[in-house]
């Protein structure tokens, strides 16, 4: 799973996205340590352009107790949640690294996961929700609330000794397949090497 991921605001990619995203819905975004439910810049498709905008990580379940974080590729197109959104609304999730907890004796280490030289772009699912007190369809009107979730896929030998899940992540020409419709199973085939370190 995915259940923690790292934004390096010095980074000149994230100030870019960053400005650009703050030209919409939230003034209240996350840097850092990014947790669940916290607002944080993902990339959707607009016009087709890639657009960042601010959302919040999770999907609210169905009775209102928790959100749901990530999406399994395996499982994707099966699940009535994710099933209509897999075709229609695909993001992407930057981050600079993301985190992972490996079982030990003494209990769990927390590992930072990233790519050797570049930042991580991990395949996500985005929703949005009309706030009931307006209909107007735009996704940057006050009215609407974006959420995300990331999508989780078997571990690769370069990081399953540290959990058996990891995010279905992307090269930059991988980005543009996934954004235009790509088959899921087909971009789970690439396999791309991470390196973790304990923080």
């Amino acid at each position: 799973m995915c259940g923690r991921y790292y934004i390096d605001i010095d980074n000149d990619e994230f100030k870019k996205i960053l400005e650009e995203a703050q030209k919409n819905i939230y003034e209240n975004f996350k840097t850092g340590e990014i947790f669940p439910t916290n607002i944080a810049p993902i990339y959707i498709e607009d016009d087709n352009k890639m657009k960042p905008v601010l959302a919040k990580w999770g999907f609210p379940k169905w009775d209102g107790k928790g959100v749901i974080i990530n999406a399994k590729a395996e499982t994707i197109n099966e699940r009535q949640m994710f099933r209509r959104l897999s075709s229609s609304c695909r993001c992407i999730v930057p981050a600079s690294y993301y985190f992972e907890w490996k079982q030990e004796e003494h209990g769990k280490d927390k590992y930072k996961i990233k790519t050797p030289d570049s930042n991580i772009y991990m395949a996500g699912l985005y929703n949005v929700i009309t706030k009931k007190e307006n209909k107007q369809l735009s996704l940057f009107e006050q009215n609407m609330d974006i959420f995300y979730t990331i999508i989780t896929k078997n571990a690769n030998d370069s990081v399953s000794h540290i959990h058996n899940r990891m995010p279905l992540i992307f090269s930059g020409d991988e980005i543009y397949e996934w954004m235009n419709g790509q088959n899921i199973t087909d971009l789970m085939k690439t396999d791309h090497r991470l390196q973790g370190e304990p923080t």
